[in-house]
């Protein structure tokens, strides 16, 4: 009897890959807000920053425009813009992009997470777990609410990959829109400068407050402005 013809094994349905999840996080999925800067012990206002944002869960963009007003933009007038997009993930901001550009250049770093290293400035470095930039990190340390001990993040800069050790100050009560709001205090210092962080409960994944303390001594504070934050979520 004649063999039977071969049948053909049915090729295997191919897999669909599901699909990324939104990840759900404090920062509303879009929106802008206002920090008013002082220099020094006086609260004398010499700029402002404005920061936008937007994000669907999977990916997202930020940005900061910090520029001087009144007196002092007659005097000296500077414009600073900051820009970091990347992906969110369930361990929170994840950057890709980052654009610094200010009244002396421009510097950028791009970071490649398959591989783990980050370019910039014409050279490429390797990085570890947790890497942000000079903007999204801020955003980070917010979403991971640390509240004792401290968090090591590499940062890339545009001109360097440095890790900053924000160490957890504690509480502390600081004067936010009339009223005052718990905070928790983070500190990292960087060469000579410092920056100082305050996270407060119920700011929309904002920071509350950012202090800059550069090596000659010199304070400038941020504030977010309780009356200018819109968000559309």
């Amino acid at each position: 009897a004649a063999a039977a013809p071969a049948v053909a094994p049915a090729a295997a349905e191919p897999v669909a890959a599901a699909a990324p999840q939104p990840v759900r996080i404090a920062l509303p999925g879009k929106g802008r807000a206002r920090y008013t800067i002082t220099r020094g012990e006086g609260g004398f206002i010499v700029g402002q920053a404005v920061h936008t944002w937007e994000h669907d869960g999977l990916t997202y963009s930020l940005q900061s425009v910090t520029e001087t007003t009144g007196l002092a933009a007659l005097f000296k007038p500077a414009r600073v813009v900051q820009m970091s997009r990347g992906e969110v993930t369930a361990e929170g901001l994840r950057p890709r992009e980052f654009r610094h550009e200010r009244v002396g250049g421009t510097d950028t770093a791009s970071l490649d997470w398959a591989r783990r290293t980050v370019a910039y400035a014409g050279r490429e470095e390797a990085f570890g777990p947790g890497a942000q930039d000079m903007l999204s990190m801020y955003y980070q340390l917010v979403l991971l609410a640390p509240r004792a001990g401290a968090v090591e993040l590499p940062i890339a800069t545009g001109r360097k990959l440095e890790t900053y050790r924000f160490e957890v100050l504690g509480e502390e009560s600081v004067a936010f829109g009339g009223g005052e709001r718990r905070t928790t205090r983070l500190r990292t210092r960087s060469g000579g400068d410092t920056i100082e962080l305050w996270i407060g409960a119920g700011t929309r994944g904002l920071p509350l407050k950012i202090r800059f303390t550069d090596r000659k001594g010199e304070v400038f504070d941020q504030v977010l402005d309780a009356g200018d934050v819109q968000e559309d979520r």
